[in-house]
């Protein structure tokens, strides 16, 4: 792609004599993507705007264009127009924001734009339409006392005909998230609130426009949300409201810091957000909004510093009536190829949500929002646009809304570090956006289509007599355990007979203490309740019975009980020569199976995985291996990994002694 910068992307006559010939070209536009069908037959009055997005068939670097040039220029094109046009700025994907005299309805705008489109210079030109936060009308603001309040999100549960949530408890029992995924909110700005302390990245401000803004300019490297109130008698829009907080609202179902003791749970435990603020007071433009968008995938986008942490997920928690246009599909296609899934909400309106943009565009998913009982929840648009469901509540009743952060300020904020119920498709889509980055988590070379696959092949079916099926509703309500569940894989083929440790020939060990005997010495420790897990078994109480070790007197204890998730693991180079991850290890569970696991993990991604339970105890010290050629000569961080759950009388105990790597299964 051509190094753009500032440059201003024009069709330059030889001689700028002519104004209007200055935008002309041979070439006539045929490029009109492939987009999903827009119903624009709906009764929803979509908000004025006062600007336009152009694209241009070739360009010419700005430096080289005088003021008179310039001024030439944008006079053809408001001849072309039939309105005075003045230009605004640069945007990504080589696009430019044009500027109109005033606002004007959108339907005038498109008029505006399809005679600017027709000349042969122009690739497309469009209205830079205002898309909005799609919470309900009928929401329920009110602002709950911040205590912990966990049971009261229903949405993350199931049980079936009461509580159509999306089935987190057992997924956590799977993962609970690792730090490296990020998940962008394209919203208002997210807040500092006290649940989600720690769990953000540096975003950025898009809003070009300071009145819209509302924080006293535009562009800016602080996505913090100033609030998006509405003042009585305002020039930009009505009616009057108060500041909805909706980011940050959307950010705490995403991530909210979890098993704190406080306030809400995320769906992510440990997944970074990344706050693009884009919505402010009436909405956001849709140059503002695919700026964002490009910005948090990692693309360029001019005048803004690259983003130094690209999202795996993005959520657009928004929209409005209109087809998807060719800025939005170009901005999501390429987002796309960059490997980043765009999550979207299917609106608000209780109307086919193919007359709804972005959610009627190609390359994302798109999320329509069920109730409690597992219905199509009232306010949700609904069609073949949409692939999927998540629970986006009902506030007729409060507590069947969805609870997550907020803050009790009604213009500014108030920094209470409130929660509150919300209801709308801008609530279901976190929730998606959550699983779909606990699937990346667990594999993160997943591509945007495995991601959909694997969310749309585990979606629960909807319950008997609900008012959602496949037609209009996509293919189930998302069911985090099911995805995660089908992510895992066993090979019970690897558990063999104990055989001799010593084995002729064996190619020099590449681990630091491979034995233990150095005590933690090369290896890195984690344990969530703050186990010691490389130990002397013999000043243990209790555990002499894996007495003698297969050597030494040192050996690692992962696994036990109460929710723990321990590991040990070290960076080494796995031999291209003799790849089997080998070492001695002991099973001793009285657990059943499906619950407590131990995982070979590289990176981030899961080599293998296997259960421990007692139907697998070994009753003794086996030797184990697992093939690692496909990482053969690359230095990797190996981590072995036990998860149990916090069933009180339930051990689940995984003994570990003499790592190495050698030619083939033992």
């Amino acid at each position: 792609m051509k190094n753009k910068g500032f440059f201003f992307i024009l069709l330059l006559a030889a001689s700028l004599i002519a104004p209007v010939a200055a935008v002309r070209s041979q070439t006539t536009s045929t490029n009109t993507p492939p987009v999903r069908s827009a119903l624009m037959a709906t009764n929803v009055q979509a908000p004025p705007t006062g600007q336009i997005i152009i694209k241009f068939v070739d360009e010419v670097s700005q430096q080289t264009l005088s003021q008179q040039d310039l001024d030439g220029i944008m006079t053809g094109l408001s001849q072309a127009a039939g309105v005075p046009l003045a230009y605004g700025r640069p945007m990504s994907g080589e696009a430019h924001v044009l500027q109109l005299p005033a606002s004007l309805p959108l339907a005038e705008v498109a008029e505006i734009t399809a005679r600017l489109s027709r000349e042969p210079g122009v690739l497309y030109a469009e209205p830079d339409a205002i898309r909005q936060i799609d919470v309900s009308p009928a929401e329920v603001l009110d602002v709950l006392p911040n205590d912990t309040r966990y049971d009261e999100q229903w949405h993350y549960g199931y049980s079936a005909g009461t509580a159509e949530g999306i089935n987190l408890p057992p997924a956590w029992q799977i993962t609970t998230g690792i730090s490296s995924t990020v998940v962008a909110v394209i919203d208002t700005g997210i807040l500092n609130h006290s649940d989600l302390a720690d769990r953000t990245v540096p975003g950025y401000d898009f809003i070009s426009i300071a009145a819209v803004a509302n924080d006293g300019d535009g562009r800016d490297s602080d996505p913090s949300d100033p609030g998006d109130w509405v003042p009585i008698g305002s020039p930009l829009c009505s009616p009057a409201r108060n500041s909805s907080w909706h980011g940050t609202h959307v950010a705490g179902t995403i991530g909210a810091a979890s098993n704190n003791s406080q306030g809400v749970a995320g769906v992510n435990w440990f997944a970074k957000i990344l706050p693009v603020r884009v919505l402010g007071r009436c909405g956001g433009l849709t140059s503002d909004i695919v700026d964002g968008s490009r910005w948090a995938a990692g693309l360029s986008v001019p005048g803004v510093p690259a983003n130094a942490n690209p999202a795996d997920v993005i959520n657009l928690s928004l929209g409005g009536p209109g087809s998807c246009s060719t800025t939005e599909q170009d901005a999501f296609t390429e987002i796309k190829a960059a490997g980043t899934t765009v999550i979207i909400a299917a609106g608000n309106s209780g109307l086919d949500a193919s007359g709804f943009s972005p959610g009627n565009c190609n390359d994302v998913v798109t999320v329509a929002a069920n109730d409690r009982g597992g219905d199509r929840a009232s306010y949700s648009n609904f069609g073949s646009v949409v692939e999927v469901t998540a629970p986006g509540g009902e506030t007729a009743t409060l507590a069947n809304g969805v609870l997550s952060t907020l803050d009790g300020g009604t213009t500014t904020p108030a920094n209470d570090n409130a929660y509150a119920f919300y209801q709308g498709t801008s609530m279901a889509t976190p929730h998606v956006a959550g699983v779909a980055s606990l699937i990346i988590g667990q594999q993160p070379s997943y591509t945007p289509d495995q991601v959909l696959s694997t969310l749309q092949t585990t979606a629960r079916a909807f319950p008997s007599g609900s008012t959602c099926n496949t037609g209009i509703c996509g293919s189930g309500i998302v069911d985090a355990f099911a995805a995660l569940n089908s992510l895992r894989s066993f090979d019970h083929s690897l558990y063999l007979p104990a055989i001799l440790k010593s084995e002729p020939g064996s190619p020099p060990n590449p681990f630091t203490n491979p034995d233990f005997e150095q005590g933690p010495t090369g290896w890195i420790e984690s344990s969530t309740n703050g186990f010691n897990l490389i130990l002397q078994p013999a000043a243990e109480p209790g555990l002499d019975p894996i007495l003698p070790l297969p050597s030494g007197q040192w050996a690692v204890w992962l696994g036990g009980f109460e929710d723990e998730i321990s590991s040990i693991e070290q960076t080494v180079t796995v031999p291209v020569g003799a790849p089997y991850l080998t070492y001695w290890h002991w099973i001793a569970s009285n657990d059943s199976c499906g619950w407590d696991f131990a995982k070979i993990l590289v990176g981030g991604t899961e080599a293998h995985v296997y259960d421990l339970c007692a139907a697998e105890n070994t009753s003794g010290w086996e030797k184990y291996g697992v093939n690692l050629s496909a990482y053969g000569g690359q230095s990797v961080t190996l981590r072995i990994r036990a998860e149990t759950d916090d069933f009180p009388d339930s051990v689940s105990s995984l003994f570990i002694d003499d790592v190495s790597f050698e030619s083939q299964a033992p």
